[in-house]
């Protein structure tokens, strides 16, 4: 026997392609806010609707001053900024992964005298490297020199290299990737990876995730910081859509470790890009998230040139000034 259902639209309403059942239970007052705010069924998720309905104030021409810092993902974007003749100043620091390394970073260019980490220097294979900063070869950490003297010296230049490019910016794009990170037990300083195995002390170091509180005490003190020396500069926030590559928390995986860690980032982002109206936002981690399957390449880790497009596509429709 055939059942049959019947569906009662009695409570909805059609308006511009979107049906709202049970409309009834919508005061009045706030109808118009309601069918803003309604999700449009589709999958994946229209991009020009996200374009339409994330409501920003475009601020960029081709000659903004913009500073990329973050993840992988930092500089897939600022490849394509590059391309399409964007005023993108140097990368001074390699890929950052943490909130915490820009926090660092942050705190070394704008406050240099605070910052007093209790290892300064890597010292192996007769050269002195710096636990903090990736070379942007992704050869692992920046070597600054053969001598204690010349590593110092090489040290100062990086970090007011980078004061100046912080206070010369328009826009600092900071881009989140993970909370998982490894940091001296003494005083918490955060090494821009795991440390390798020529050095590794299990005495000395440690693995940590940042919590939530972590993550927003970070941003906090970054863009406070930041507003400090350089007034009038804009802080586009974005999450990195790339999964971890490795987790040290076995006991959840890789994949439930990645969710934790980009949903405390998610979360801590527009926590801060609600509270300072120097904050903006950038849904670059919901536009690959809302269709994976055609925005990464085979590995599942990385995104591929039609995201970057789809991404770069909302920026400009939500931040660039035609």
């Amino acid at each position: 026997m055939r059942m049959r259902y019947k569906v009662n639209f009695r409570f909805c309403i059609q308006r511009n392609n979107i049906r709202i059942p049970n409309w009834n239970r919508v005061p009045e007052p706030l109808r118009e806010k309601a069918m803003k705010g309604w999700y449009r069924p589709s999958n994946p998720y229209s991009i020009d609707e996200i374009i339409k309905t994330f409501k920003t104030e475009p601020f960029i021409t081709k000659e903004t001053k913009i500073c990329n810092m973050g993840s992988c993902f930092a500089q897939e974007l600022r490849a394509w900024l590059k391309k399409h003749g964007y005023n993108c100043l140097p990368q001074e620091w390699g890929v950052i992964y943490s909130p915490q390394s820009i926090a660092q970073i942050i705190k070394y260019s704008l406050e240099s005298e605070t910052w007093k980490p209790t290892e300064t220097f890597w010292e192996y294979t007769g050269k002195f490297h710096d636990p903090y900063i990736k070379a942007k070869n992704h050869s692992g950490p920046v070597v600054h020199g053969e001598s204690l003297e010349e590593a110092r010296k090489a040290q100062k230049r990086h970090y007011d290299r980078s004061s100046s490019l912080l206070k010369e910016a328009d826009a600092v794009v900071w881009t989140l990737g993970v909370t998982e990170l490894w940091r001296n037990k003494e005083d918490h300083s955060a090494f821009f990876e795991i440390p390798s195995p020529d050095f590794f002390d299990p005495d000395l170091h440690e693995f940590y995730n940042l919590t939530y509180e972590d993550v927003l005490e970070c941003l906090e003190y970054s863009i406070e910081t930041l507003i400090k020396y350089n007034p009038t500069v804009k802080i586009l926030l974005s999450v990195s859509p790339i999964p971890l590559h490795v987790t040290f928390r076995d006991h959840l995986g890789p994949l439930v470790a990645t969710q934790y860690s980009k949903s405390i980032l998610h979360a801590a982002a527009l926590t801060v890009f609600e509270k300072y109206d120097a904050v903006l936002y950038m849904p670059s981690y919901e536009i690959t998230r809302i269709d994976p399957v055609s925005n990464y390449m085979p590995d599942g880790r990385h995104v591929n040139e039609r995201c970057i497009n789809s991404i770069m596509k909302v920026f400009k429709g939500l931040y660039v000034l035609e």
